[in-house]
């Protein structure tokens, strides 16, 4: 993914949760709902009350507002997710923002020293074959 001129940058990995928090701070206001973007294209993901846009696809499944009502929750974090997010609040008609960037990184296996060992064999085991012929 490419490089976000966000104000904070996340790093979860693949199946994992992730907690978008929209850090706007609007003083003397009690905003709930904020207008929420992001991947793929910016996509605007709530309408009035809340409500999840239908073309996010199976993305809908696995999105929801936390008790705030403010930040969003992602179960199941998948490559497709990774991007720049975005909440948006208008107050006393003044727009507040803030993005977040979002880098999904893959999980990786642990390789015990015996399946080393054996991947070595059948990695040289080949070249030791022919060699005897």
């Amino acid at each position: 993914m490419g490089v976000f001129c966000a104000n904070e940058t996340v790093y979860p990995s693949v199946g994992t949760g992730l907690l978008l928090v929209c850090n706007i701070s609007i003083p003397d206001s009690n905003i709930i709902y904020p207008t929420w973007w992001g991947p793929p294209n910016l996509t605007k993901y709530n309408a009035i009350f809340g409500q999840f846009n239908p073309n996010l696809g199976e993305k809908i499944n696995r999105i929801n507002w936390t008790e705030n009502k403010i930040d969003l929750k992602l179960v199941s974090v998948t490559f497709k997710d990774a991007g720049l997010y975005k909440c948006e609040a208008l107050f006393q008609e003044k727009t507040y923002s803030y993005e977040i960037g979002v880098t999904v990184k893959g999980k990786f296996k642990y390789i015990s020293k015996l399946e080393m060992f054996l991947l070595k064999i059948l990695f040289f085991l080949p070249s030791l074959i022919g060699a005897s012929e």
